[in-house]
């Protein structure tokens, strides 16, 4: 029972039992709620991920999809507009991103690597035609209230994710779409015989993704409170990272919400962490990449074996 539980959980084990010992503020209730905001938005778009890689493929344009979240947010062309009216057209624009990353690898049969960082060459491309280059500071005051207001001692963001994980959670374990997703991610030729709608799966897989990045897009977008060209190119690897880490190989059918949360909580933890020891962006990027490779490692040795 304790071999089947995710990478995630034990490093989680591990840095919750360091700090304890080293730096026990960094467990405080408030400390926690600030760990909560910072890692939704990275936890959300990570979620969207989990779909897809659970069905054999990935989205590389989640980055993308991330940055014209923020420009269409910030853009003070939508000063005046309802804001419900502005964050409907981002959600769009991350379904229609998502939409076209389906129908290119199931219709076309195409590499869901190549597609998606084609897709998001060209959704960057877009932003910067859009913005002119500058992007703005216009940001609706809902969108910033959901990346950074409370209820109560508990951030918005923080909700939003953990609903959206509950919701992600039903969807892959107790709904006929995850069922579909699982079957079609540990043998798609299978599933294929078996009656399962494989590329209906996958497309409904990308479609779930691309619309979780416009999430992670509004909620990051809320927490800076400006426009950035760069939003979210962190976003693609942390994001794998985050779902390997939880338990999940390609095409293995393991992993799902709850060890995508996992993997989230231990990567943001990590990186504050080592804020709290003074380490600086270099440090904490050679971090970052050493996680990264251990999930790949992790990665490789589970595909090994399955």
């Amino acid at each position: 029972m304790l071999l089947a539980l995710p990478p995630a959980f034990w490093g989680l084990v591990a840095v919750c039992a360091f700090a304890a010992a080293t730096q026990p503020q960094f467990l405080s209730l408030p400390f926690l709620m600030i760990l909560l905001r910072q890692a939704a938005p990275l936890g959300i778009v990570a979620l969207g991920q989990t779909f897809v890689v659970a069905n054999r493929s990935l989205d590389l344009s989640i980055g993308a999809t991330i940055a014209f979240v923020n420009l269409i947010v910030s853009h003070a062309m939508w000063n005046g507009y309802a804001p419900a009216l502005v964050i409907s057209l981002a959600l769009s624009a991350g379904l229609v991103i998502g939409l076209v990353n389906g129908l290119l690898v199931t219709v076309l049969r195409a590499s869901a690597v190549v597609v998606t960082l084609g897709t998001a060459a060209i959704v960057t491309g877009i932003g910067f035609l859009y913005s002119g280059g500058a992007p703005g500071n216009a940001m609706p005051e809902l969108v910033k209230w959901l990346g950074r207001g409370r209820i109560g001692m508990l951030p918005v963001s923080g909700l939003v994710w953990l609903g959206l994980g509950i919701a992600s959670f039903i969807l892959l374990r107790r709904l006929t779409l995850g069922r579909y997703i699982f079957a079609a991610g540990d043998n798609p030729s299978a599933a294929l015989f078996s009656g399962i709608p494989v590329n209906t799966t996958l497309l409904a897989s990308h479609i779930l993704s691309g619309l979780f990045a416009a999430v992670g897009g509004l909620i990051l977008s809320g927490l800076v409170g400006v426009g950035s060209l760069n939003l979210g190119a962190d976003f693609v690897l942390s994001s794998i990272a985050a779902v390997i880490l939880g338990g999940a190989v390609f095409g293995g059918g393991a992993g799902g919400a709850i060890g995508t949360m996992l993997g989230t909580a231990l990567l943001t933890m990590v990186l504050n962490l080592l804020t709290v020891f003074g380490v600086d962006q270099p440090g904490k990027l050679i971090v970052q990449g050493l996680i990264i490779a251990v999930a790949a490692i992790i990665y490789q040795q589970g595909r090994h074996g399955s």
